[in-house]
């Protein structure tokens, strides 16, 4: 059971990193290209607040809408999670 709980800690872990990750690059590409929450969410087609919220970890983007954001700043998407 040790190795059970031991496994599931280091996978939460890894996802919240991993989230974190995202969180951070969006930011810092966003800021980069000059690009407002909301203007990034509407042109992904969704409602002005949609990337406030994934911004502040209320919500987990769909991998289409991670895709979605990716192709707006002309970059693979697993560059998105990249520490």
């Amino acid at each position: 059971m040790h190795l059970v709980n031991n496994s599931l800690a280091i996978i939460d872990f890894v996802n919240e990193t991993v989230i974190q990750n995202f969180i951070i690059n969006l930011q810092r590409l966003r800021k980069r290209y000059g690009c407002s929450s909301k203007q990034l969410s509407e042109l992904i087609g969704c409602d002005s607040s949609y990337i406030s919220k994934v911004e502040n970890g209320r919500i987990i983007p769909s991998l289409d809408k991670i895709i979605a954001i990716a192709n707006y700043f002309k970059i693979e998407f697993v560059d998105m999670f990249r520490g």
